[in-house]
């Protein structure tokens, strides 16, 4: 019988595409029974880059419910077309700005 997902866990992976881990040690070539610290390393890998995904998706959200990062503040789509390179360097950098700020904070 498969395990019924939490209301969390169905919101999480609407939201951010993340899906919980699951139990496939034996499929990626690991033998779960003697490489500890393969297994732990492989588990490590997999939270980061779910964490990380998490991480982007959540500033990107959170830019989104501010004008001052919305494109249609400045440009009109004929605008964007001709001003696109510099809406892009803009956001970008204001996004990792953010992204760096709350790594920072949350590895202090």
């Amino acid at each position: 019988m498969a395990k019924k997902r939490t209301l969390n866990e169905i919101r999480q992976e609407k939201n951010y595409g993340y899906t919980a881990p699951s139990k496939t040690v034996e499929k990626e070539g690991i033998d779960s029974n003697t490489d500890v610290e393969a297994i732990k390393s492989m588990i490590v890998d997999k939270i980061t880059k779910q964490f990380s995904d998490i991480l982007f998706e959540t500033v990107c959200e959170h830019m989104s419910d501010h004008s001052v990062f919305q494109s249609q503040t400045y440009l009109t789509e004929e605008g964007y077309e001709m001003f696109e390179d510099e809406w892009f360097e803009f956001y970008h950098e204001h996004h990792g700005d953010v992204l760096h700020e709350v790594t920072q904070n949350i590895t202090n």
